[in-house]
């Protein structure tokens, strides 16, 4: 038997860690193109690296299928968490087939809303430290048994990794803690949302 794609694993864990979440966010949304929406993206950029630091978190909601899927799951606008390395312009992630470094320009176009979040107990010297665990696991692969409460020390899904990477202990056991990205919003200091994309720059 083929083994199944990262689409087709998360449609089927993803709901049973969530069941009774409700429908909350279940459609796609439309991509936007052009240049009023680039100017966007750039603004976006612009606020991140005058607000933001070295490992703070970005919380978002993008335009993916497996966004799609996390958002109907949990019930959320927001779909996916990474850690913000502004001195590479990059952010860390876990997605479908491991935790990657993606550029951060990139990153923001893919995404439909931004959530800027400083971490608990944050300072400069933490949020280095964030961005080295969290790049120490690149190259590991995706823990979907984690998003239904089944984790494994050496696969990570989106938020685990974040929380993980800013000190706080990980890898409990059971649905009830599963941690989900728009949970993220509440365990640190939320500094900038840009709410929704709508082709008008923020400041």
């Amino acid at each position: 038997m083929k083994n199944p794609d990262f689409s087709t694993l998360i449609s089927i864990l993803l709901p049973l860690s969530f069941i009774g979440a409700g429908c909350a966010g279940f459609q796609g949304l439309k991509r936007h193109a052009g240049p009023k929406y680039q100017a966007e993206t750039k603004s976006w950029q612009r606020v991140l690296n005058e607000r933001g630091g070295n490992g703070m978190w970005l919380v978002t909601r993008g335009y993916h299928r497996g966004d799609d899927v996390v958002a109907i799951a949990t019930a959320s606008a927001l779909s996916h968490a990474v850690i913000l390395d502004l001195d590479k312009q990059q952010v860390i992630e876990a997605v479908g087939k491991g935790v990657v470094a993606t550029d951060l320009k990139k990153f923001l176009h893919e995404s439909h809303r931004v959530v800027l979040i400083q971490p608990p107990g944050f300072d400069r010297a933490k949020g280095k430290s964030t961005v080295a665990r969290a790049r120490g696991k690149i190259g590991e692969g995706y823990d979907f048994l984690g998003t239904v409460g089944l984790p494994n020390d050496k696969r990570w899904y989106c938020s685990e990794l974040a929380v993980w990477a800013s000190g706080t202990e990980v890898d409990h056991i059971g649905p009830k803690n599963v941690l989900h990205p728009k949970s993220m919003l509440k365990l640190g200091k939320v500094l900038f949302d840009t709410g929704q994309r709508d082709g008008q720059p923020d400041k």
